[in-house]
């Protein structure tokens, strides 16, 4: 287990976790040695222990949310349980005494990042219970912190019983108590709310029933059809309270479908009877400026209260319905954060939710797509026709996978789709005919991949063979194409760079010494004189004795996010040498190693970098990290975050290709620059005819770095007039062919003598 995990940010994690002063019982505080652990697992709770202990509820436990182990219980609940020492178990065998999940398991159901509340009441502890789920990650591992409080038996005591003479005030009084104490969590207003109405009721249970709209339209349907299918959307129950008295489990109640839909049209106050099992229901509306929220059923409610509460519902609904909206308002904006705008799709986020939610699902179908050429069409034709294809593409996965509700755009040019309850058979046909059309003559093409799991525990699994299938797909896909000009960059590349792109063949070739670190000297100019100041790692491929350079090998590497393979590879050959010189009393100089965002924005980036460095006691600022980022490109927000951690611990951030895009001036405040790079392109242009513009762009942003006490270097420099216009302008560094090429340690750590 990781100990290095910042300590406070677990804190606050687990401290917010377990804030909700309307629902906590009475602390039990109990000392380290009290806690019980899952004896198989390898969940460490003394990284958190010092923070559960300060914030326990009535009953805690913990379980990894993928394979539903308990990996923790808190004493209460384990003396509740009858647990003596270690114990080994899954949420639904050692609370509820089944074999398998529960039908319609809501863990991880965890809403706008807060809680999700329910209540159970089949269990070992056979009482009544309101469970609180949040998942948290830790050790780059989903876990699912549960808060079982324990239902309080005096809970009539809270409420008052309804009667006649009553004023609306005094009815009203202990909505109002709920609203007002649980401000910041509308999930828990709202099962108060229900909880408070069915015992003033004497219902069998209450429950709400939330309007589902949706939140975008589908792009290959016209307006009138969103129209009728906003229309058409459904009532489905979000929230449920049962009374203790009624033994039925959460997942089998359910109000009739005709009810409910009666009430739905009707929207109004009303007592319905339902013939299918002779049961009562009493319908309240919720809505907010005449717009219909939702409806909130009471089973067979006591007649007499009915009559004491009617006259005070009007201002029940409203609070309620105020809840309901601002609940509604949370997801919205929890959705945002979930959903790629470009095509309305959920994207990786609600991937990396929804897999750890269908890890209790059996015969799940993984498809895995990538868009061909992306890269070329952008360059060749404009974004908007990339754009174009990709929204193309997602409104045909929704017409193709209609019956899923998983769908996902997971980075630039890549789209997944997650298939459960599907057998091997029926997946295998999709699969076809997926591929079939997708490969079709569109005027653009998919390479697709797929895998099917027994088991939702394997997802993962599934998904890694779903993409090398997709890979695999690609490769045959730019052989045929080889010649086509919009593939141009794919006709070096011969059957070794396509099979490259496979994590074992990566590690192979690194093995057999065939990735070649070489050095571009940099160059301080004062005055005539050029001083060498440092230089760049730059790696080659050599295979069969042919130099193949990395033009040619990175984009397929980097479509693949397996750079990260030959990123660290260079930064340790880069500070295994550093060290050598080291111990020998010799001089070195910063070398810049460049680094691919999708490795940057790893989960273990920061703790590999920092372990490669110190292995070789490597000065942290002595390999500045390259990386080539424009603001508007995925990943951006978490690139910010990193580097910005790093430089506070001394390394160097250096962004490559600067001047490729205007977007790349708002780096320079985004990100904790030491140094930019001009782009080659720019030193092209400065000594042609007409280049006034050029160079006074390049003018104002060499001053503006230097405001900002930021290096300039200017890259690709192949001659004299290049030269001495940059001099002129005040470049801090040169690096080019007019200096020096690329070169061998050898050769470079000579000029440094």
């Amino acid at each position: 287990m990781n100990k290095n995990i910042d300590d406070s940010t677990t804190a606050d994690v687990l401290q917010d976790a377990f804030i909700d002063e309307n629902i906590q019982s009475s602390m039990n505080f109990d000392g380290l040695d009290d806690v019980v652990y899952n004896s198989s697992s390898s969940f460490d709770i003394s990284e958190v222990a010092d923070i559960l202990l300060d914030n326990i509820d009535e009953y805690v436990f913990i379980t990894d949310s993928v394979s539903k182990n308990i990996v923790y219980i808190n004493k209460p609940l384990s003396d509740a349980l009858g647990l003596k020492g270690g114990f080994v178990g899954t949420c639904h065998e050692l609370l509820r005494g089944c074999d398998k999940p529960c039908e319609g398991c809501n863990a991880n159901h965890s809403l706008d990042g807060k809680f999700y509340v329910t209540s159970l009441v089949s269990s070992k502890l056979k009482d009544n219970y309101v469970i609180k789920s949040k998942n948290i990650e830790l050790y780059s591992r989903t876990y699912t912190i549960n808060v079982a409080v324990s239902r309080n038996q005096d809970v009539n005591n809270e409420f008052l019983t309804l009667k006649e003479g009553l004023s609306v005030n005094d009815i009203v009084g202990p909505f109002t108590i709920i609203y007002t104490k649980n401000l910041k969590n509308p999930d828990v207003q709202l099962y108060r709310f229900l909880e408070c109405l069915g015992i003033e009721t004497n219902s069998q249970y209450a429950a709400l029933y939330e309007l589902k709209k949706s939140t975008e339209n589908d792009l290959h349907l016209s307006a009138k059809e969103n129209e009728q299918r906003s229309k058409d959307e459904d009532v489905t129950r979000t929230h449920l309270w049962i009374s203790q008295s009624n033994h039925v489990d959460n997942y089998k109640v359910q109000v009739p479908d005709e009810i409910v839909k009666k009430a739905r049209f009707e929207q109004d106050v009303a007592l319905y009877d339902s013939p299918l099992d002779q049961a009562k229901y009493f319908a309240i509306p919720l809505e907010v400026e005449d717009e219909y929220l939702g409806t909130i059923f009471l089973k067979d409610p006591k007649q007499e209260s009915l009559n004491v509460l009617i006259p005070a519902l009007k201002t029940i609904a409203s609070l309620v319905s105020s809840a309901l909206s601002h609940r509604i308002m949370h997801s919205e904006i929890s959705m945002i954060s979930n959903r790629d705008t470009l095509t309305e799709l959920k994207n990786r986020n609600a991937l990396l939710s929804d897999m750890n939610t269908l890890g209790v699902t059996d015969n799940i179908g993984v498809i895995y797509l990538n868009v061909n050429g992306l890269k070329q069409i952008n360059s060749k034709l404009g974004m908007k026709t990339g754009d174009t294809i990709l929204i193309r593409t997602a409104s045909l996965l929704r017409q193709l996978l209609h019956e899923s509700d998983y769908i996902y755009r997971v980075g630039g040019d890549e789209f997944v789709g997650l298939y459960p309850n599907i057998t091997s058979h029926d997946f295998i046909m999709v699969s076809d005919m997926l591929k079939a059309f997708m490969t079709s003559d569109k005027g653009f093409s998919v390479s697709v991949g797929t895998a099917w799991a027994s088991n939702g525990a394997f997802i993962q699994s599934a998904l890694n063979q779903a993409e090398t299938d997709m890979l695999a797909e690609k490769k045959k896909y730019y052989h045929e194409h080889s010649t086509e000009a919009d593939f141009v960059r794919y006709r070096s590349q011969n059957d070794n760079v396509l099979n490259i792109i496979e994590p074992d063949k990566i590690k192979g070739f690194i093995d057999r010494g065939c990735f070649k670190v070489m050095y571009q000297p940099k160059f301080k100019i004062q005055g005539d004189v050029a001083e060498i100041a440092g230089a760049e790692a730059l790696v080659r491929l050599v295979i069969n004795d042919a130099v193949i350079p990395p033009d040619d090998f990175i984009p397929a590497l980097e479509s693949a996010h397996f750079t990260h393979l030959i990123d660290y590879y260079v930064l340790e050959t880069i500070a295994k040498r550093m060290h050598e010189r080291i111990d020998n009393s010799e001089k070195v100089l910063p070398v810049s190693c460049n680094f691919s965002r999708h490795t940057i924005v790893r989960p273990d980036f920061k703790e590999r970098l920092k372990a490669i460095m110190d292995k070789y006691g490597i000065a942290y600022n002595l390999i500045p990290l390259e990386v080539s980022e424009h603001t508007n490109t995925e990943h951006h927000k978490e690139l910010v975050a990193v580097t910005e951690e790093l430089s506070k611990e001394g390394f160097s951030i250096s962004i490559d290709d600067f001047g490729t895009a205007h977007a790349n001036i708002y780096s320079l405040a985004d990100l904790a620059v030491s140094e930019v790079k001009f782009d080659k392109k720019l030193i092209d242009n400065i000594c042609k005819d007409n280049n006034e513009k050029i160079t006074t762009i390049l003018s104002v942003l060499i001053t503006m770095c230097k405001k900002l006490g930021i290096k300039t270097i200017a890259e690709g420099v192949e001659d004299q007039e290049q030269n001495e216009m940059l001099k002129k302008l005040g470049c801090d560094e040169i690096q080019g062919y007019f200096y020096s090429r690329p070169v061998k340690d050898e050769e470079y750590y000579g000029k440094v003598k």
